[in-house]
């Protein structure tokens, strides 16, 4: 159980700071709501875990693996992220035509928003470096007999962790929906938008 409370804790701790991701997800559910947001919230868990569990089996391999696609992996990261941006942008600026008539606001299907977060967030580096710089130390609390049930508890955790915090976000972003007018949701899709741009640009640059 030391795994699966140590993975816990590393999955908060990878998924408190308010990244590209957790901004996109905010922004995403105001505008579509909680089942929406929680599919988003659902696929970034899920890649936690994936990476947990790869880079806790092959650390070495898959840092060799992810050093080699760093910058691939930035340029296509960057990229997206700015579409992304760009697409918040025009979605707020339409919104005001569409809260002042009938039409209602398309919102995307459950499993589109889940492919579209996984994918986002598989193209950031930084979440696989993350385990790769814990998992030595992680690592030493499971025998070599017991590696796949340690693989298993501690990518469980991290799922839980991350999980937990991300459906935190859905439901203060829900809430935020609630109690704010369409102008205010309309002012936080666009500061989302241009915070998710300049990290794009960070992303590339650094």
């Amino acid at each position: 159980m030391d795994l699966f409370v140590t993975g816990t804790f590393a999955g908060l701790a990878l998924a408190i700071p308010l990244g590209p991701m957790a901004i996109l997800l905010i922004s995403t559910t105001i505008k579509h709501g909680r089942g929406i947001g929680f599919f988003g919230a659902l696929a970034m868990a899920t890649v936690d875990l994936c990476y947990a569990a790869v880079v806790f089996a092959f650390g070495n391999l898959a840092i060799s693996l992810l050093t080699d696609w760093l910058f691939p992996m930035r340029l296509a990261g960057s990229l997206i992220l700015t579409i992304v941006a760009v697409r918040i942008f025009v979605a707020a600026r339409r919104s005001s035509a569409l809260n002042l008539s009938s039409d209602p606001i398309a919102k995307p299907t459950r499993l589109a928003t889940f492919a579209k977060f996984f994918g986002l967030t598989v193209l950031n580096p930084a979440t696989a470096f993350y385990f790769v710089g814990i998992t030595p130390s992680v690592a030493e609390l499971a025998s070599a007999g017991d590696l796949i049930v340690g693989i298993g508890l501690f990518a469980i955790g991290v799922f839980v962790g991350s999980l937990v915090w991300q459906f935190g976000l859905v439901f203060a972003a829900t809430i935020t929906s609630k109690f704010t007018n369409h102008k205010v949701q309309q002012g936080i899709q666009f500061a989302g938008a241009l915070l998710i741009l300049v990290l794009a640009i960070f992303l590339i640059l650094r």
